[in-house]
């Protein structure tokens, strides 16, 4: 395990990270006690110390003032949760669309979570909900040369003793305070994330098993407000919508 410093909050992730597995992985981590943006200092990172093939890097902060989420809305990201952006190089021909990779990570996270017991929904294209409230979102972002994936990038934030807004809920309000510990959640996040690019390998199997844990069977769409059905998650990674005698595929591109 390479440390890029020796705080006491990439010292802990990285004990979770050898009490669970091997570290195959070899995460290089950074930790900041405060940031504006885990994912604009993950980018100066990078900038400074250039990635090397196999060498996955992860950037936590304890607070960022800062945070975004989908469509450059403001994540509110108090001390007490897990705010981690990721950078993962790759060199492959994978060919999986945003929405696939970003629900793969959503379920990965889904199946770590629900080991301690909480029951976990999925809202499209990349949010978890407890009870109808968002516990965690994504910020999932692919990068290709030359027809071939070279770096996978994705954002995270997971709420777990911090304050959250009304439309928010925490794993201390979901388990009562148990299990609350922050580096242990930051290495779960880690997991999930390992996790998520098996289970691109499997299509049919990534979208049955988010299909299980949607939140709602009906999208309103956003342009003019009208209700369909949910069929399913299509191989792409959007939803397979129905209304009438209607069909679409809902996607993030429109």
């Amino acid at each position: 395990m390479k440390n890029n410093n020796e705080s006491k909050g990439t010292g802990s992730i990285a004990y979770y990270l050898k009490l669970n597995h091997s570290n195959k992985w070899g995460w290089r981590l950074n930790w900041k006690p405060i940031c504006s943006s885990t994912e604009t200092d993950l980018s100066k990172w990078i900038a400074d110390q250039p990635l090397l093939q196999n060498q996955p890097r992860a950037l936590f902060a304890s607070r960022q003032r800062f945070g975004k989420g989908q469509y450059g809305r403001i994540w509110e990201s108090p001390k007490g949760g897990v705010w981690v952006s990721a950078a993962i190089p790759q060199d492959s021909s994978f060919t999986k669309s945003i929405e696939l990779y970003g629900l793969a990570i959503a379920l990965a996270l889904a199946q770590r979570i629900e080991m301690t017991g909480i029951n976990v929904k999925i809202k499209w294209p990349n949010d978890l909900l407890v009870n109808g409230q968002k516990l965690a979102g994504f910020l999932p972002k692919l990068f290709y040369r030359g027809g071939r994936l070279r770096l996978i990038r994705v954002g995270v934030g997971l709420n777990v003793s911090n304050k959250v807004p009304k439309t928010g809920i925490s794993l201390a309000k979901v388990n009562g305070h148990q299990n609350t510990n922050i580096n242990f959640w930051s290495a779960e996040v880690l997991f999930a994330i390992e996790n998520s690019i098996e289970l691109c390998g499997n299509e049919k199997l990534l979208c049955k098993e988010v299909e299980r844990r949607l939140w709602k069977k009906i999208f309103i769409d956003p342009k003019n407000g009208y209700k369909w059905n949910i069929k399913g998650i299509h191989s792409s990674g959007g939803l397979s919508l129905y209304r009438g005698g209607e069909e679409k595929i809902w996607s993030l591109a429109r």
